[in-house]
């Protein structure tokens, strides 16, 4: 238990510097980091013999993302709508991911074709880095910490659900929420989880974190609900994928709490689903210039 407070009060030091000191530049960098270290995770469990080949494939998507649109340009342009569509995707895709998860374990032959499992793998990262990348940027040259107020705000969605269906789970869980695929999930916890979550998404809204994503009360709404709900899935998904192919932990870089993946694996839906909702609602996914 030690070791994975002192692990944890580390990460949370590393993330405050990520967003709130470091430049634009090297807020790239470190997302870049997570997404290549995910990506490096995620090769077993797509079914890869080795890791080489996807972290390959992960970096050559990545960098063809930054070439047709160099993440430097958002801090005083607006972000191209082809990069928002990139990150749109993600919401059908996390939507197949429910059926799929749900549909667990009767349908899983799609696991034995490496094809659909490098898509899989793809879209499970490529949006979460673009969508990063974009909350980030938000308003950048008038407020240097706007968006990174904005992407805390986003991602303590998640840490409120997770934290609300821990407690709640462990003190009046009783129900199963899919026992084949995480057993110590309760349906308790999750009502809890979304309650708590609820609560934080209300007071960063009342303390105006969520910048201009905040404007539209309508799409914002959409938008949180809808990743707060979906982010339980971006959980879930990663443990079907490590029950497939009978591993524990995606890795072991933190100490006390797994790989990379591991902690991020409901970010990665929460993310881009929040833009995707936010943008579909407004109606700003089909009125931006390119």
């Amino acid at each position: 238990m030690g070791v994975r407070i002192a692990t944890g009060v580390v990460l949370i030091a590393l993330v405050v510097v990520w967003l709130f000191v470091a430049d634009y530049a090297f807020f790239t960098m470190g997302a870049l980091l997570m997404y290549m270290v995910a990506a490096y995770e995620m090769g077993p469990l797509l079914k890869y013999k080795s890791r080489i080949p996807f972290v390959a494939i992960a970096a050559v998507c990545a960098t063809l993302m930054f070439i047709a649109a160099p993440p430097g340009e958002y801090v005083a342009t607006p972000v191209p709508v082809y990069m928002k569509y990139l990150v749109a995707i993600a919401l059908p895709f996390w939507l197949v991911a429910i059926f799929l998860v749900k549909s667990y374990p009767n349908i899983v032959k799609w696991h034995d074709n490496i094809v659909i499992n490098t898509i899989v793998g793809l879209l499970m990262l490529l949006p979460f880095l673009q969508g990063l990348l974009i909350l980030r940027a938000t308003n950048f040259a008038m407020n240097y910490n706007e968006g990174a107020f904005l992407v805390i705000s986003v991602m303590a969605l998640v840490w409120a659900a997770d934290s609300g269906a821990y407690f709640t789970g462990r003190m009046v869980g009783k129900t199963p929420l899919m026992p084949e695929v995480s057993p110590k999930k309760t349906r308790e916890g999750l009502y809890g989880g979304l309650v708590f979550a609820i609560v934080v998404m209300y007071l960063a809204k009342y303390y105006h974190l969520y910048s201009i994503y905040g404007v539209d009360e309508l799409a914002f709404l959409v938008a949180a609900f809808g990743a707060i709900v979906i982010s339980v899935f971006g959980d879930l998904m990663e443990s079907m994928l490590k029950r497939l192919v009978g591993i524990k932990d995606s890795g072991k870089i933190f100490p006390g709490h797994g790989g990379m993946l591991d902690r991020i694996d409901s970010q990665l839906a929460a993310i881009p689903v929040f833009l995707s909702l936010y943008w579909l609602v407004s109606g700003e996914l089909f009125h931006v210039a390119a």
